[in-house]
């Protein structure tokens, strides 16, 4: 081996000092290459001595790095946009009063109601006073306009009597509907058939026109909406299969986006995505919270690895390392350089590359501990 590096040497610097006659520096230059080319093929060659002699040397105790593999294989990958969501109920109403005393509540917390069924009555005599005064006023206006119009028909009275006969007539009638529809604002009714979710007052109480007195809900139809970033925008469609978390209750329910909107939120930059609640999901509520995930992004056939098994070198440059047979069939590492397509949980999308075409056999558990080339231990084989 010495008379080998000896030789090696005396060749470069015989090879140096035979070249052309040039400059200082391309004599140094021709001088290096050769000694690089001779440090490299000792390096090997000093590689393979290493590896004889601890095959060989029955005095040393073999402690070769222990590992874990995995075959690859080529499988499904399937990409979720996650998004925090809450529950919308079709029909869900607060029910809210012109003002007056509560005179009795009809109804309970968690009856089921009707719609126009009363459910808190208030003290609105003033107003019932108020709508007979205007009835019995266009009661008379009627009659006089009427007795006015079968006089004009005949050529009696003048046009004025007439015309003003019926804009008191006219005058009297829309005063009464003004009424009726405050009558009508007054009492607290069911605006559809739905359960008596709350009652927010309590018997002689006062209400007031910016306080809710009761509220109402269905629960037969529910959405779900949540903001998604605007960067998933053309990979986010209406149909995508959707997968729904509810964190409080430790229960998922499977449905499909139902809209997609055209509008960009500019204080967030997200866009809304709605879908309906299956039917007979009856523990959903109205702003109930969820976490939404949204499959985007599906391949078949497709090069996955677990996320663990990929390392990163100091050039920033994502590898992994699989597992040959050198030619006394023992167990070597090769690094392999791979490009990452994207990440979902713990699986990771490789591009296609020419190290790997899906049936290697990669390190697992313990490749953070070897490097390229070295022998290894295979432990669950």
């Amino acid at each position: 081996m010495k008379n080998t590096f000896l030789f090696l040497v005396a060749a470069a610097l015989l090879a140096a000092c035979g070249s052309p006659d040039t400059s200082d520096l391309g004599k140094k230059r021709l001088e290096l290459d050769s000694l690089k080319a001779a440090y490299k093929e000792l390096g090997e060659k000093i590689k393979e001595a290493d590896l004889w002699i601890a095959d060989h040397d029955t005095t040393v105790k073999k402690n070769l790095p222990a590992v874990t593999t995995l075959v690859l294989a080529p499988t499904r990958f399937e990409h979720f946009v996650q998004a925090h969501g809450h529950v919308k109920a079709d029909k869900s109403a607060d029910l809210y009063s012109m003002g007056g005393r509560v005179r009795s509540i009809l109804v309970k917390k968690g009856d089921r109601v009707r719609k126009g069924q009363l459910l808190v009555d208030l003290d609105n005599d003033a107003i019932e006073k108020q709508v007979a005064q205007a009835k019995a006023g266009y009661d008379l206006a009627k009659e006089v306009f009427e007795k006015q119009e079968r006089l004009w028909k005949q050529q009696i009275g003048s046009e004025v009597q007439y015309l003003q006969a019926k804009s008191n007539k006219e005058q009297a009638e829309a005063a009464v509907a003004a009424l009726n529809e405050q009558y009508r604002m007054s009492r607290i009714t069911a605006p559809f058939d739905g359960t008596m979710d709350d009652i927010m007052v309590s018997v002689g109480e006062m209400t007031a026109p910016q306080f809710p007195v009761a509220r109402v809900v269905d629960l037969t139809g529910a959405s779900l909406e949540a903001d998604v970033p605007e960067s998933y925008l053309q990979r986010v469609k209406v149909g995508d299969p959707v997968s729904v978390e509810f964190p409080s209750l430790n229960d998922t329910i499977v449905a499909s986006l139902a809209n997609v909107s055209r509008y960009i939120d500019p204080a967030n930059r997200t866009f809304k995505v709605t879908l309906r609640v299956p039917n007979g999901e009856t523990y959903v509520r109205p702003n109930m919270l969820s976490v939404v995930h949204i499959r985007d992004v599906v391949k078949d056939s497709a090069i996955v690895v677990p996320s663990r098994c990929i390392q990163e070198d100091v050039s920033g440059k994502s590898y992994v390392f699989v597992l040959d047979k050198d030619k006394d069939g023992r167990a070597i590492t090769r690094k392999v350089v791979v490009s990452r397509v994207m990440d979902s949980k713990d699986r990771t999308l490789l591009a296609p590359n020419a190290g790997l075409v899906g049936n290697e056999t990669i390190l697992d558990e313990g490749a953070k501990s070897v490097g390229d080339g070295q022998r290894v231990k295979v432990t669950n084989l």
